[in-house]
């Protein structure tokens, strides 16, 4: 990967409404939010994981970009795709050590739905990857129907698609609307065991004294992100 990759912070779209609002009330106590108060050129969509996205994006940035700052007990997500839209922009810049050092050591990627996607393309996301994919496990009491919001259900919808393509970056592209992140939204926290180097050392989660390893705290049931071997024949772009 180069080294010149640009990284961002954005919120899980698995990530309840509670976790939404502690994030961004958490972020918005360190950097200015201002930009997603009403009136600010980031107010629009007016929903809880846009505006955590932004004020996540903008803690991860303003820290340094270490992998921790990302983490929000497991509910954020490094994203190499932009996920500005419109006159909204996310600040962004070149990853720190640490995170570079986790970057190159994942081996697989994943595809999720900007946080500011209108409804309308999240459905019609939906619509398209499920033509190609089965989507049952969004479906009423299938694993992944919680939450009940478009964006998890296009996200899972757009990842499975990513992976039966091969992990092709232009079928994370959806109309721009797609972000291709380096962490599996449906498993708890990637960095709980990656290793405490000296160019990263501050873990905000904590950190084991012995092993000097990171721990954080997800879980998101029994929902997974992941690759069905069945539709690797998918190709495409939408």
């Amino acid at each position: 990967m180069a080294s010149a990759q640009r990284t961002w912070c954005v919120a899980n779209p698995l990530s309840n409404s509670s976790a939404l609002l502690a994030n961004l009330d958490f972020a918005c106590s360190h950097v200015d939010c201002r930009l997603i108060q009403q009136g600010g050129s980031c107010f629009y969509p007016n929903t809880h994981i846009h505006h955590a996205s932004f004020a996540m994006n903008l803690y991860f940035q303003t820290m340094g970009r270490h992998s921790s700052h990302c983490d929000f007990r497991g509910s954020g997500l490094v994203s190499l795709t932009d996920p500005s839209y419109e006159s909204c922009s996310f600040l962004s810049g070149k990853y720190a050590c640490s995170l570079s050092i986790f970057i190159q050591f994942s081996k697989e990627t994943w595809c999720v739905a900007k946080p500011g996607t209108s409804e309308y393309m999240l459905q019609q996301n939906i619509n398209y990857a499920c033509n190609h994919v089965d989507c049952s496990p969004t479906h009423d009491g299938g694993s992944c129907f919680n939450p009940t919001t478009l964006i998890n259900h296009a996200s899972f919808a757009m990842n499975l698609y990513f992976q039966n393509s091969g992990r092709n970056t232009t079928s994370c592209d959806f109309r721009s609307t797609g972000l291709i992140v380096v962490k599996d939204p449906s498993k708890p926290n990637l960095f709980q065991f990656f290793p405490k180097f000296n160019c990263n050392p501050d873990f905000e989660n904590g950190q084991d004294s012995k092993s000097g390893f990171a721990f954080a705290f997800a879980g998101y049931g029994n929902c997974t992100y992941g690759y069905e071997s069945g539709n690797s024949g998918v190709r495409g772009r939408w």
